[in-house]
C-alpha cells in the first residue's frame, strides 16, 4: 500500500483506535493511556462493555500540538493547563520566546557542565602517567586558580565540588576545600575571558616540593611528612597543598586513591606573605 492510498484511509475515517493513533505518532499506548488518565487527551468515544477507546480524527492535531509543546520543553501540565487553552498567534509567539530563552540557559549550563567535566578528564589523563609513588621532586608551577568551597561541612552541598578536580589545602590541624581550574587549554582560556575569573583566588606561582599519597585522605598527613623530611634543607610552607588525582569519583576502592602533595618552598618574605593568603 502506498503513502497516498494509506493516508487516504486514513482521512475517510470519522474515529481511530488507540492502536492506530498510537502507530501514527509512534507512541506507545500506554503513554495514551496516560493522556487520557490526567485529562490531556481525552479519547472521544470508550466502549462500555471492553473500555476500547476511540479517538476523533481531528484530535491527532491536538495530539500533533502536545507532541510538538513536549519537544519544546513545556512540561505535560503547562501544556494541559494553559497553553492549549489559550493557543493563539500572539500568545503562542510570546510563550516561544520565553521557551527559547529558558532553553538557551539550560543549553549554556549544559556547555559549562561539560567543560568542568571535560577540565576533570584532561586533568586525570595528564597527570596519572607522571605517578611515581617513590619520588619526590622539586616542580615549578605558574600561578593556578582555584574555586574557594571552604570546610568539609560546605563541601557535598557546592555542585563545583562533584566537577572538578579537587584541591585541599592543609595547614596545622585545619583543611579547607577548592575546586581546581585546571588548565587544559580551550576551556581553560574560556573560563579566564569571563569577567569574574579574576575574582578567584590563587596559587601563588614558584616551586613546590612535590610527591604522592596512595590510600585513603585519613592517611595523607603522614605522606606530607615524609615528603618534608626527604628535603629538610629547603625552606618550606606550613601549607600543604593535595590536588586530588583518582578520587571517589573514579575509584570505589580507597587505597587506590591518589593525591599529589605538594608544598611551597618559600623563596622570599614578599613570596611567604603571598603564601599566607591561602
Amino acid at each position: 500500500m502506498s503513502w497516498r492510498s494509506e493516508r487516504k484511509d486514513y482521512d475517510m475515517k470519522e474515529t481511530l483506535s488507540i492502536g492506530e493513533i498510537s502507530a501514527l505518532f509512534h507512541l506507545n499506548v500506554q503513554t495514551l493511556i496516560y493522556y487520557d488518565s490526567i485529562g490531556l487527551l481525552v479519547p472521544a468515544e470508550r466502549n462500555p462493555m471492553n473500555g476500547y477507546r476511540r479517538y476523533r480524527f481531528d484530535q491527532i492535531y491536538k495530539l500533533a500540538a502536545i507532541r510538538y509543546l513536549h519537544r519544546l520543553g513545556y512540561s505535560l501540565k503547562e501544556i494541559h493547563s494553559s497553553y492549549l487553552e489559550s493557543c493563539d498567534i500572539n500568545f503562542t509567539l510570546e510563550q516561544l520566546k520565553k521557551q527559547s530563552c529558558i532553553l538557551r540557559e539550560k543549553a549554556e549550563n549544559l556547555l559549562n557542565t561539560d567543560r568542568a567535566i571535560q577540565q576533570k578528564i584532561h586533568f586525570i589523563e595528564q597527570e596519572l602517567p607522571n605517578v611515581d609513588m617513590e619520588r619526590v621532586s622539586i616542580k615549578e608551577f605558574p600561578e593556578r586558580h582555584y574555586f574557594a568551597i571552604g570546610g568539609e561541612e560546605l563541601l557535598y552541598g557546592d555542585d563545583s565540588f562533584y566537577l572538578n578536580p579537587t584541591v585541599v589545602f592543609y595547614k596545622d590541624d585545619s583543611k579547607y576545600f577548592g575546586a581546581y581550574l585546571f588548565d587544559d587549554g580551550e576551556n581553560f582560556n574560556l573560563q579566564k575571558e569571563r569577567a569574574d575569573f579574576l575574582r578567584f583566588p590563587v596559587i601563588p606561582a614558584g616551586s613546590f616540593l612535590c610527591g604522592y599519597h596512595q590510600g585513603a585522605y585519613e592517611h595523607i598527613r603522614e605522606s606530607a611528612c615524609r615528603i618534608r623530611d626527604a628535603r629538610k634543607d629547603l625552606d618550606l610552607s606550613d601549607i600543604t597543598i593535595n590536588f586530588n588525582i583518582i578520587d571517589q569519583f573514579v575509584e570505589r576502592d580507597s587505597k587506590s586513591y591518589i593525591t599529589e602533595v605538594q608544598i611551597p618552598i618559600i623563596e622570599n618574605e614578599e613570596h611567604r606573605a603571598r603564601l599566607l593568603c591561602l
